[in-house]
C-alpha cells in the first residue's frame, strides 16, 4: 500500500441530497481527501472554477442543472477532471447514456467508501 498523503487531493462532490453530501464528505475526509461539496450543477461550475478539483462524484439525478448536462458541461471544459457518476437506480440505459455524456465511471449508491477511497488512489496513481 502506498503512502502517499492525499490530502491535496481535492474531491467534489455534487448532490441535491444534503444528507449525502454531509456523509460522503466525512467518509472521504476521514480517508485522507480535502473535500468540497456543491448541491447544484450551477454551484458545482463555479466551485470547479475557484477549486479546480481532482475528482468530481456527480449525481445522475438533480433539479436544475442535471447531471447528464454537467458531466457534458465539465468534460467539454475541463476535459483533465474525471467526472464518476453516481445513482441509487443505476440501470444499463442510464449507465451507457452516463458514458456517452463523458463520465469516466457510474457507481452505485449507497456508496462502499472504503473502496471508492482506493478506487480514487488508483485513478490517481495512474501515470
Amino acid at each position: 500500500m502506498s503512502s502517499k498523503n492525499y490530502s491535496n487531493t481535492k474531491i467534489l462532490i455534487v448532490d441535491d441530497d444534503s444528507t449525502f453530501l454531509t456523509l460522503a464528505g466525512a467518509a472521504l475526509s476521514k480517508r485522507g481527501f480535502s473535500v468540497i461539496s456543491a448541491e447544484s450543477g450551477e454551484t458545482a461550475l463555479d466551485k470547479i472554477n475557484a477549486d479546480a478539483p481532482d475528482l468530481v462524484l456527480l449525481d445522475i439525478h438533480m433539479p436544475g442543472l442535471t447531471g447528464d448536462e454537467l458531466v457534458k458541461s465539465i468534460t467539454d471544459w475541463k476535459p483533465e477532471i474525471p467526472v464518476w457518476m453516481v445513482s441509487s437506480d443505476l440501470t444499463p440505459a442510464i449507465k451507457e447514456e452516463c458514458l456517452k455524456n463523458g463520465a469516466s465511471a457510474c457507481l452505485v449508491k449507497p456508496l462502499d467508501f472504503d473502496q471508492l477511497a482506493l478506487n480514487i488512489r488508483e485513478l490517481l496513481n495512474k501515470p
